[in-house]
């Protein structure tokens, strides 16, 4: 796990290009939010009071009630949504120039993954404390410190790209006027 992280980390050091990977974020909240709030192909049971909300959580959505109630089947719901996702993503994009965007992403990603490794390691300190009760349940500790901690890995990768979509969609870029200055000058 500490590999994963520290390799990551000095990709992101190194100048990595992080839109492809936004991208996928982009589409694996998608995909979570449909799988939450439209379960079935019938629109009778999709929670659209649930959906919109998500959505606008991740970015600041246009879609209206009446637009997502037109759909017909999730597969149609994930599109509308997914289009506007991306489009949304582009705009900022060409808002912000490509180079702003990808240092935002840089500067994003570092801190949501600095932030979510230390409260990971913080949490495997906490099941390192209790897991010797299960030998008690006549289960080996190793394994289930092992299996547990892999799951708690898959969370907290899980909540990076979620948080890094949140942040990337939302944040607001001031660029301080002495320093365009002083780029133009060069």
């Amino acid at each position: 796990q500490r590999k994963v992280i520290y390799k990551r980390r000095d990709q992101i050091l190194d100048g990595a290009d992080l839109r492809e990977e936004a991208l996928d974020y982009l589409t694996e909240a998608v995909d979570a939010a449909i799988a939450t709030y439209c379960v079935s192909e019938f629109a009778e049971e999709w929670d659209l009071d649930g959906l919109l909300p998500e959505i606008t959580g991740y970015w600041p959505t246009q879609l209206t009630m009446e637009r997502l109630k037109e759909c017909h089947g999730t597969a149609e719901v994930r599109q509308l949504v997914l289009d506007e996702a991306t489009d949304y993503y582009e705009q900022r994009e060409q808002e912000l120039t490509p180079e702003l965007m990808r240092r935002l992403e840089r500067q994003v990603m570092l801190r949501i993954i600095d932030q979510k490794w230390r409260e990971h390691l913080y949490e495997m300190d906490y099941l390192r404390e209790g897991i010797n009760i299960r030998a008690m349940g006549q289960k080996d500790p190793l394994v289930e410190w092992q299996r547990e901690g892999f799951a708690m890995f898959g969370q907290m990768m899980t909540a990076i790209a979620g948080d890094f979509v949140k942040y990337v969609m939302h944040a607001q870029v001031q660029v301080e006027q002495h320093l365009q200055q002083a780029v133009l000058e060069e």
